[in-house]
Formats: C-alpha cells, sequence, structure tokens
C-alpha cells in the first residue's frame, strides 16, 4: 500500500535564463539550485566555458559531479598512478572525489556547458572568484592562491597535468611563485603571533625543542636566511651536503644560550629583515633550478623545491605550531 507524505515544501522549477549569475574571466556560472533548497546538502550550477578556459589543476574538499550538457572537454586527473586525461562529450559523466586533484579545458572551437552539482558552499567561492576576476580580467596566481586558501581548496602548479601560467614581475615559474606565496603566509603568521606575545608567553616552553618561546622564534628568523642561502647556491649548482647531527646540535645549543633573552622587538626586526629577503628567493627560481638536486652526491634525491617544501616551510610549520601550541594560541 502507498502513502504518499505532504511537506511544507514543494518542488522548484528554474526555467532557462533564470538564476543567480557569476561571471569570472569568460565563464559564466548560473546558480540553478542553492544550499538554501536542498537543506545544504548540495548546490547546482551550469557553467559555460569559452574555447581554452577552465580552472587550475585542482582539489577541493567536497565531491563535484559534473556533466556535459554541450561541447568537448578534456578532463585531468591527478592520483597515486600518476596523470592521465580523458575527453568528454554531450552526455559525459565526470565524478571528482573529495581531495582528488583535476581540471577540464573546453578544447572545443566554441563555448561549451556543464551542469555542476557539488557542497553549496563552493557557491560563495564562485562569488568571490566573481569579484576578484570579472570578465576582462588578468590572471594572478598569488589572487588565486589566497581565495583557494579562504575557502578550503588546494590549487597544484607543481607537477604534470597542471597549467601554465603567465610570468610576473620577472618571475616565471608558477611553482615558484607558489611556494614563495605559502612561506609568505606562514611567515606573515609568525611574526602576528610573536608581535602578540605576553612576557609569560615569551617565557613558555615550546614542547618540541624544550626552548623558550622566544629562542624558538628567533631561531627560525636565524635559520630563514641561513636555509635561503642553502636554496640559492643548490640552484647555482653547488649543493650543500648536509650539516652533521652532532654538530646541528651544538650549533643550535650555542644559540639557545646566546639569545635566552632575546627580546619581541630584536626578533620581530630579524624576521621583518629575513622573511621578505628568503620570498624573493624563492620567487624567483625557474622550474628547471626547483628540479635542481639539493645534495651534492646527485641522483634521485631531495630536489631544490624538496628543500623550501620541507626546510624552509617545514620550519615555519612545525616550530611555529609549536609556539603556538605554548602560548595556548
Amino acid at each position: 500500500m502507498a502513502t504518499n507524505v505532504l511537506t511544507d515544501t514543494g518542488c522548484v522549477c528554474v526555467l532557462p535564463g533564470e538564476g543567480e549569475v557569476i561571471r569570472i574571466f569568460d565563464e559564466e556560472a548560473v546558480v540553478k539550485v542553492s544550499g538554501a533548497e536542498t537543506a545544504g546538502a548540495y548546490a547546482v550550477t551550469t557553467l559555460a566555458v569559452a574555447p581554452g578556459g577552465g580552472p587550475p589543476l585542482h582539489a577541493h574538499p567536497g565531491n563535484e559531479t559534473l556533466y556535459v550538457l554541450d561541447g568537448e572537454f578534456l578532463f585531468t586527473q591527478q592520483d597515486a598512478s600518476g596523470v592521465s586525461t580523458f575527453r568528454a562529450g554531450p552526455g559525459a559523466v565526470v565524478h571528482a572525489p573529495a581531495g582528488a586533484p583535476h581540471r577540464f579545458e573546453n578544447v572545443g572551437a566554441a563555448r561549451g556547458t556543464l551542469l555542476l552539482v557539488f557542497p553549496p558552499e563552493t557557491v560563495a567561492f564562485l562569488r568571490d572568484l566573481g569579484r576578484a576576476f570579472p570578465p576582462g580580467a588578468a590572471p594572478d596566481l598569488e589572487t588565486m592562491l589566497a581565495l583557494n586558501a579562504r575557502h578550503g581548496m588546494t590549487v597544484v602548479y607543481d607537477s604534470a597535468g597542471s597549467r601554465s601560467e603567465p610570468p610576473k614581475g620577472g618571475a616565471t615559474s608558477a611553482r615558484a611563485r607558489a611556494l614563495a606565496w605559502r612561506f609568505a603566509q606562514a611567515h606573515e603568521a609568525l611574526v602576528a603571533t610573536v608581535e602578540g606575545c605576553t612576557p609569560a608567553q615569551w617565557r613558555a616552553v615550546c614542547a618540541d625543542t624544550g626552548w623558550t618561546v622566544g629562542v624558538q622564534a628567533h631561531h627560525i628568523a636565524e635559520g630563514e636566511a641561513a636555509i635561503a642561502g642553502l636554496v640559492r647556491d643548490a640552484a647555482a649548482g653547488r649543493p650543500h651536503p648536509p650539516t652533521p647531527p652532532g654538530a646541528l646540535d651544538e650549533l643550535n645549543a650555542r644559540h639557545a644560550k646566546e639569545f635566552a633573552n632575546v627580546t619581541v622587538a630584536e626578533t620581530v626586526a630579524l624576521l621583518r629583515e629575513r622573511g621578505p629577503a628568503a620570498v624573493e628567493t624563492y620567487r624567483a627560481l625557474t622550474d628547471d633550478q626547483l628540479a635542481l638536486p639539493a645534495m651534492p652526491a646527485g641522483g634521485p634525491g631531495p630536489t631544490v623545491a624538496d628543500l623550501i617544501e620541507h626546510l624552509a616551510l617545514g620550519e615555519l610549520e612545525r616550530h611555529g605550531a609549536a609556539i603556538r601550541r605554548a602560548i595556548g594560541a
């Protein structure tokens, strides 16, 4: 026996030409169904893409399903097996799981249209993109990185499958610009943390090193110049051999003793001197330089890009996180 259940809500019909229009570069998104109509479950938009148009290689927290309404698209994905591409025409359905790097490009001669189903919060991301990149706007990688970070998205500029970016301000490598941007954000976050420290917080002990917050922050500031120097030399084909652990421990112990009473003002001044210089060093590198070996032995091993990713950024992120835990931030 069938039972009808009546609700307070009814169906919604959005006719052609209706819906919120968001224009991003040469693309036009139309929000057909928002989270308000689905109790926050999903949103539905159409996206008209100009020939050659499409987003950079990216990943987002939620699932995304794309249905090709018309046109020809080339989809690129990146997974554990590498990078692969496939063409999709009208009627094709592509599903991008949460966290899976992917992109699409209109490879047809005319505009192509997609129907997208994704988390409702993605609509806010599209609105921000529309405000930052209206029709006629020039691409700007750093602005794109900032918007993606704000909305929990990840843009991939460091491997096969990613789209090229126009040079800017003398910088030619999109990967170097992205690494420099990430370093600058982490650096400024540390400066803000240090500037806000109370005297008691400045003397708090960091769990990862046993140093005070003051010593640890000053250690990071001094290290920024040293690491940038390692990167410059490796990028010039003169990689340094690794420092023996014993010698490194001795250097760190000497620093902790010498700067036991360092002040907030002294540390902030050093950070503001060293950080921007490191950013410019990383930003000016080419793709070829990023791929050079970081160690003199040659062969497979860490690259210049790995030095920035795991040493320069790693120091800021690991030690910076320990500082924030120590002060209760």
